[in-house]
């Protein structure tokens, strides 16, 4: 079954142009693994790019160079599946090795979350996150715009059931809470803007303690 939710146009445009920092190029690479209709899109939208290109006179590659391109190919093995882990290996390939990540909760049974990479130009920040079946994520408002992508299972967000390959966004100060399947739970690719998210509650007191602790 074919994705509902989708990323917007200028998201697409953002991805087929270059112009997505690393952690929106790759949500969008793993949105296209499930959606042949986005895939499709960002083929159009890639067209005249590569028309430009063909138009370009052709300028002969030196041998030396073709040589370390080969070289450098034939040593880099192609990422495998991990176990337990719904991730594309052409991600895996872009990411710190899995027995590197730190894993942390949110202060809540059922729920971990790991951040992949972080993109500096752009203050946007890649994290995997984790809920077993029906566990909830806790009330939270957002510093920046929040987007995803359910990899498996599914999640209740804001009264709409989303399953695999769904994509969902959260404006910059929004609050919400999610609820996992309560069968098959959930594992959702997040990008962040400009930092985390801020809970409420107790929640947020134990955060905003937490924040002022020397590191």
């Amino acid at each position: 079954m074919n994705p509902v939710n989708h990323p917007q146009s200028e998201r697409l445009l953002a991805y087929a142009t270059g112009a997505a920092d690393v952690p929106l190029r790759l949500l969008v690479e793993a949105h296209l693994s499930f959606c042949p209709d986005c895939a499709r899109q960002v083929g159009r939208l890639g067209a005249p790019g590569g028309a430009v290109l063909e138009a370009m006179p052709e300028e002969p590659v030196p041998v030396s160079l073709f040589d370390r391109i080969w070289e450098e190919a034939s040593h880099h093995e192609p990422p495998r599946p991990v176990a337990g882990l719904p991730l594309p290996p052409s991600l895996l390939a872009e990411l710190p090795p899995p027995e590197r990540w730190c894993w942390h909760s949110a202060l809540s049974r059922g729920h971990r979350m790991v951040r992949l990479l972080r993109d500096e130009p752009g203050r946007s920040e890649l994290y995997l996150v984790h809920m077993e079946a029906g566990a909830r994520f806790p009330r939270h408002a957002h510093r920046g715009v929040e987007e995803a992508l359910v990899l498996a299972g599914g999640v209740w967000d804001r009264g709409r059931f989303l399953e695999q390959g769904d994509w969902r966004s959260a404006p910059a100060g929004s609050r919400h809470e999610l609820t996992a399947d309560p069968v098959e739970g959930c594992w959702t690719l997040v990008r962040e803007e400009h930092g985390s998210v801020r809970f409420s509650g107790w929640r947020g007191m134990v955060q905003r303690a937490a924040s002022l602790l020397p590191h």
